[in-house]
């Protein structure tokens, strides 16, 4: 399977990965065939691409890290703001990667700009637990961690969508009420008996940064907790690669790029360096460009080093791997 916006794909193509409407249900499921009409209605909703399958990336796997029960039901549960299932969930997500002896976050959010924030706290949550699996964090903490990903975008659930996905420049009063989220997260979940302080403050404090300069407490270094100061570094993680209504998702390389520039002013470097870790820059399925000019497949990671994955030349099919080919490199994402 491999990765294609929507205005490459074909008709008559083969969804490799199930997509869900705003309410957390399957719009296609895997193996349907896409016809016009279905590329041109998700085009519509704001899905700009979908994992297919097709004779160039026959055999290519994208394994994907949750279940898509479990995908559904979390996003039921934000939609919903049942806290409880919000938790239970949390807490599912924390089981489900526990379970796997390799994890890595190696996949495109394909979710329509509508339900873009539902979607990107599941991403958070999934990401940041890896990381905190990579930093040692007990079961318990881990738990905690999953809580407070997943919720800490839940302020922004009372935003108009008007300026969440409003094309130009923000102005002063909007840009107030986007800033103001933290604090609307928090006020939504600080009677909840259930919902621990410290996922109660990581919620308030996803987006102090290490200098001070943040918000909405202008907290810095060791007064931001663990949780919040991996939330953050994920947080603008997944909002970088993401396609927005405003504006198109950056290279996830030069995302992290971003994320090494701004250490020990925005992000905490150990969680950074948990990040470079474990994700994959250039997921498994996206086609690249390579410093000879050739277009190419990226079809198997490479878990030590990240940026030279395996490849396939989509015109010869021949596969390379740049961990043996020192002289070529990827120069872009294609899609």
């Amino acid at each position: 399977m491999r990765y294609l916006p929507i205005h490459q794909i074909k008709e008559d193509s083969i969804l490799a990965i199930p997509v869900y409407n705003d309410s957390g249900s399957i719009l296609l499921n895997a193996n349907t065939v896409l016809k016009h009409a279905y590329l041109t209605k998700l085009s519509t909703l704001g899905y700009s691409g979908l994992y297919i399958y097709d004779g160039i990336s026959d055999g290519v796997v994208v394994n994907e890290l949750l279940s898509q029960q479990i995908k559904r039901n979390t996003v039921t549960a934000l939609k919903s703001l049942n806290l409880d299932s919000c938790r239970l969930m949390a807490h599912s997500i924390v089981d489900e990667l526990l379970d796997q002896s390799d994890v890595s976050f190696d996949m495109i959010n394909i979710a329509a700009f509508d339900n873009y924030t539902y979607i990107h706290c599941l991403n958070v949550a999934v990401l940041s637990v890896i990381v905190g699996i990579g930093m040692g964090l007990n079961y318990s903490r881990l738990k905690h961690l999953s809580e407070s990903a997943l919720l800490h975008d839940i302020g922004k659930i009372s935003i108009s969508l008007d300026i969440l996905n409003k094309k130009g420049k923000l102005t002063d009063d909007e840009m107030k009420i986007i800033h103001s989220h933290p604090e609307e997260g928090y006020n939504m979940i600080k009677d909840n008996c259930m919902i621990s302080g410290l996922v109660k403050n990581a919620v308030l404090s996803h987006h102090e940064n290490e200098d001070g300069t943040g918000y909405p407490r202008q907290l810095a270094g060791k007064n931001i907790h663990i949780y919040a100061k991996i939330i953050h570094a994920c947080d603008v993680y997944d909002a970088l690669v993401s396609n927005r209504v405003y504006r198109k998702a950056m290279n996830p390389a030069d995302a992290l790029e971003y994320l090494m520039s701004n250490c020990y002013i925005m992000f905490d470097v150990n969680c950074v360096k948990k990040i470079l870790e474990y994700v994959s820059p250039y997921p498994t399925g996206i086609t690249v460009e390579l410093s000879n000019g050739q277009e190419a497949i990226v079809v198997q990671q490479n878990r030590t080093h990240h940026l030279r994955p395996k490849v396939v030349i989509t015109e010869t099919k021949e596969e390379i791997d740049l961990m043996e080919v020192f002289n070529l490199t990827i120069v872009k994402i294609l899609t």
